[in-house]
């Protein structure tokens, strides 16, 4: 069976216009989330004049967050959690990103992972660097994982997207450890400690160059699916990446944790 893979046009920012795609992508896929259910963006930085494209947007997170409420076979905890760039305060960026608000009007509750306690996750393969692995805990309690990247190009991993997303599941004291030559192994490492749940790529602005200053592109897109190997492998066929000069992408396919060529994937959407 082949991993589906929906590419839906969204031309801007408005939050009941995403809420939209995003359940209608849900009920394509056949996602229901359910239980402690935990929505992960990418905010490494936000600030509306000096990091404007570096981050998830508020309005996108306020759509996703919409859709998952009128999706969900019943929520316990309904909670929005990420580690900011190295040093950074993620409340800082929270604030600076507009979610506060956005936590507020849907009922959210916030996990700062560089204040919450930090747990070890047993690694059980022979390609992992370690044998266990350091996350935030609401990460390993959740039931539910919706991974909310943001399209962008990275100057080591080539892109920034579903895969390369979890590094915010971790705070600075286990971040810096193999945030080196190794970190392309580590983001493989992380695909294992998240149950594949339901993935939103917010390309409706998408980033070049750089990831903290990126230059917009008007991507006008929204991808979603289920499987991040699948998603990655189709976002870098959008911008003419191959997917093997992607290594964590390479390095997570070679695990068996999905394709890393269009021949297994199923595409969808506009």
């Amino acid at each position: 069976m082949k991993h589906k893979v929906l590419i839906m046009r969204c031309s801007e920012y408005d939050p009941s216009r995403i809420a939209g795609i995003v359940r209608e992508g849900m009920e394509a896929l056949g996602v229901e989330p359910r239980g402690r259910i935990l929505v992960k963006p990418n905010v490494v930085l936000a600030h509306e004049d000096l990091f404007t494209h570096a981050f998830t947007r508020g309005e996108f997170l306020d759509g996703v967050l919409s859709a998952v409420k009128a999706r969900a076979g019943g929520i316990e905890e309904l909670a929005v959690g990420e580690r900011s760039g190295i040093t950074v305060p993620t409340r800082f960026n929270f604030r600076n990103a507009g979610y506060m608000k956005v936590l507020k009007k849907h009922r959210a509750r916030a996990y700062y992972f560089d204040e919450s306690r930090h747990v070890p996750f047993r690694l059980g393969r022979r390609e992992s660097l370690h044998e266990e692995i350091f996350v935030a805990k609401p990460v390993v309690e959740c039931d539910f994982f919706v991974n909310l990247p943001k399209f962008k190009a990275h100057p080591w991993t080539r892109l920034t997207l579903s895969l390369k997303n979890l590094i915010g599941i971790q705070d600075d004291r286990h971040r810096l450890v193999d945030h080196n030559c190794f970190l392309e192994h580590k983001i493989a490492d992380l695909q294992d400690v998240v149950r594949p749940g339901f993935i939103a790529v917010d390309g409706i602005i998408a980033g070049q160059k750089m990831m903290l200053t990126p230059t917009p592109f008007s991507m006008g897109a929204v991808v979603m699916g289920i499987n991040p190997c699948a998603v990655d492998t189709v976002c870098c066929h959008m911008v003419h990446v191959d997917p093997d000069d992607v290594v964590h992408l390479r390095l997570a396919s070679e695990r068996g944790i999905g394709p890393a060529t269009l021949d297994e994937i199923e595409l969808l959407g506009d």
